[in-house]
């Protein structure tokens, strides 16, 4: 083969070695486009049962849950101590392991379904709450003080409380609220 010249380098093509640690650090010096800092978090609502889950507009966090909202619109973290990516729209809440079906009538919020295995069903208005995860259950009345009771024995007993927008029944932020009482029941 005329004209190929294998094994000889062309020194006007190669960095001296020298340069090399030079250009290495000229280029780690370059201004790299830094993440935007999450903003504190600052709850609007939160579900007190066993547990306690507050959540914003893009996250949710309590001790068996930690949710926010991702780059892409879907929503990631831990859900019953699972690590989930969950995509939500108005009438179902799934992903690998998840499959939630969310029914809005005037008055009236349901959702029921798997987590991982683990039996979900709650149903809210305005004056009864029933949410059951797992082998956990909570049932109660809403009265006119605003607290929830169910009735024990000899007389009522405070069960589950709503601050800030999880008291808005059934009208809450979503899927916030329901992360929410999965984390608190």
């Amino acid at each position: 083969m005329l004209g190929t010249n294998r094994g000889v380098r062309d020194a006007s093509m190669s960095i001296p070695r020298t340069l090399v640690p030079v250009v290495a650090l000229a280029l780690l010096a370059l201004p790299v486009a830094a993440a935007e800092p999450e903003p504190p978090f600052v709850s609007t609502g939160e579900v007190i049962y066993r547990n306690s889950a507050a959540y914003d507009a893009t996250r949710v966090r309590g001790p068996t849950v930690n949710m926010s909202i991702t780059k892409d619109g879907r929503w990631g973290g831990s859900l019953l101590q699972k690590d989930v990516m969950l995509k939500v729209t108005p009438e179902r809440i799934t992903g690998a392991g998840v499959n939630l079906v969310v029914t809005r009538k005037p008055g009236s919020l349901t959702i029921e379904g798997l987590i991982n295995g683990i039996r979900v069903r709650i149903t809210a208005s305005p004056d009864k709450f029933v949410g059951r995860v797992g082998n956990s259950q909570v049932e109660s009345s809403r009265h006119g003080e605003g607290g929830w009771f169910e009735n024990a024995g000899s007389g009522r007993q405070t069960t589950i409380r709503f601050k800030g927008t999880a008291g808005t029944l059934p009208d809450v932020p979503m899927p916030q609220w329901v992360f929410a009482v999965i984390g608190a029941v």
